[in-house]
């Protein structure tokens, strides 16, 4: 059978509609599959020779915007688009393919669907994700400068050394996601769901952390200095040997936090929750303002640094275990 010439802006919508759902053409089911897309691009080889030298489900260092001769006719098919108005995988379904060292930067990959795919040092720079499907999704060191995120699922994702400055994470979903040692600096973070997430040595200076979402999240080593955490639920978190000076703690639940070692210098828990957090370790100077009900124990508890005259060291209890809480009366 003879297959007629068809237009750019029609050979783009079946494309686009293929990904995103079953179609007789390509005998996909529905439902997600690595399988997918090596389906598409097998029928797309059948119809257009062009396709013939892609090989299925992988695009291992591809670049979508320069002469790449294995993708020059993928872009050509419109999957990057010629012109960047054009440059649309809305909705796509790109399970199960090798896009690592890719360059996507500038395609709108609004709703697409890349749940375990590998992004390793991918080029997202100025992608739209919005809404994205993006769950254990592998994105060490990749490039995600000015890229909106907002909405998007990255439960379990592994972000390792990606560059997310500039980023838009409004409403983002990074439950148990690996953000170890990434740049977060002046990040709105304000209300970001990061329960169970590792945020060890990250760089959160300057961070909006209102609202944000940080049960049983690992704080290791990070700076807070200056933060607001006023009325965040810290229940479970890690924050050994973090640096809370002048952070604000007012109403934040501490409930199984682990303070140990933390710098409290200045910083203000007034109405903080800290039922069997641990304590031991962390410093504290006259400026600290503790809840009222806990005030007198830690006092009592405490032992003033011989090489910071003012500055006070919460000891560890006999057997490692903290004292239960002492209530201050009246005129205590």
């Amino acid at each position: 059978m003879r297959i007629l010439p068809m237009s750019t802006d029609s050979f783009r919508r079946q494309l686009v509609l293929a990904l995103g759902r079953s179609t007789p053409a390509f005998h996909a089911p529905r439902v997600a599959r690595p399988g997918r897309l090596r389906n598409l691009l097998a029928a797309l080889a059948r119809r257009t020779p062009a396709f013939t030298s892609q090989q299925p489900g992988s695009l291992p260092s591809a670049d979508l915007h320069q002469d790449d001769s294995r993708v020059a006719d993928l872009r050509k098919n419109d999957l990057a688009g010629a012109e960047p108005n054009n440059r649309a995988l809305r909705e796509a379904d790109l399970v199960g393919v090798d896009l690592a060292r890719a360059n996507f930067a500038g395609v709108d990959l609004t709703g697409a669907n890349l749940a375990g795919v590998d992004l390793r040092g991918a080029d997202l720079t100025d992608v739209d994700l919005t809404g994205a499907n993006l769950a254990g999704v592998d994105l060490r060191g990749a490039d995600l400068t000015d890229v909106n995120l907002a909405g998007a699922l990255l439960i379990g994702a592994n972000l390792a050394g990606a560059n997310l400055a500039g980023a838009n994470l409004a409403g983002v979903d990074l439950t148990a996601a690996n953000l170890r040692g990434v740049d977060l600096a002046g990040v709105d973070l304000g209300g970001v769901e990061l329960a169970a997430a590792n945020l060890t040595a990250a760089d959160l200076t300057q961070a909006d952390l209102t609202g944000a979402f940080l049960i049983g999240a690992d704080l290791t080593g990070v700076d807070l200095a200056g933060v607001n955490l006023a009325g965040v639920d810290l229940r479970g978190v890690n924050l050994t040997g973090v640096n809370l000076t002048s952070a604000d703690l007012r109403e934040a639940n501490l409930d199984r936090a682990n303070l140990t070692g933390v710098n409290l210098c200045e910083a203000n828990l007034y109405g903080a929750v800290l039922t069997s957090a641990k304590l031991a370790g962390a410093r504290w100077d006259w400026a600290t303002i503790w809840p009222p009900e806990r005030a007198a124990e830690i006092w009592f508890r405490s032992a003033e640094r011989p090489d910071q005259p003012g500055v006070y060291v919460v000891l560890p209890e006999a057997g490692g275990r903290d004292r239960p809480p002492v209530a201050v009366g009246p005129g205590t």
